[in-house]
């Protein structure tokens, strides 16, 4: 395998995810709009219950594109360093995507995004949440 074919599958890899990022935050939005629809009506328990359970699934799967993104980007750079350890010369820019994603061996899977990611992803699901199980507005 060459560098370029490294770019090359790294680059369709994150064509497949931007598409799911831009169905998930879609979803986002769909959560929020019934976080909102609910905290507005008059709903019993299981409409609660039940636009929670939407919202965590949201969430989880938005944790779980985000953490296929991280593997990928993982997985490129790890290709890239297995490429320079067999002799291969790779480009001074495959030498600083090794060394911003760590390299140093074989990419594991975690839905853990970071802290950045922690607070954004928390702030969303508080967003969700928050409007359903919260105090009334009295307007």
């Amino acid at each position: 395998m060459e560098e370029t074919q490294v770019w090359s599958l790294f680059a369709m890899q994150n064509v497949g995810i931007s598409i799911y990022f831009v169905g998930m935050m879609f979803l986002v939005w769909v959560a929020f709009r019934v976080s909102k629809g609910i905290s507005e009506g008059t709903n019993n328990i299981l409409t609660k219950v039940v636009g929670s359970v939407f919202g965590l699934g949201v969430v989880f799967f938005g944790l779980q594109i985000n953490a296929i993104g991280d593997y990928v980007g993982g997985s490129a750079a790890y290709s890239l360093s297995q490429l320079k350890s067999s002799g291969i010369e790779v480009s001074p820019m495959a030498e600083n995507f090794i060394a911003m994603n760590g390299a140093g061996s074989a990419p594991e899977f975690s839905i853990y995004p970071g802290v950045v990611g922690v607070i954004w992803w928390l702030s969303v699901l508080i967003i969700i949440l928050f409007p359903i199980w919260g105090p009334k507005s009295s307007n």
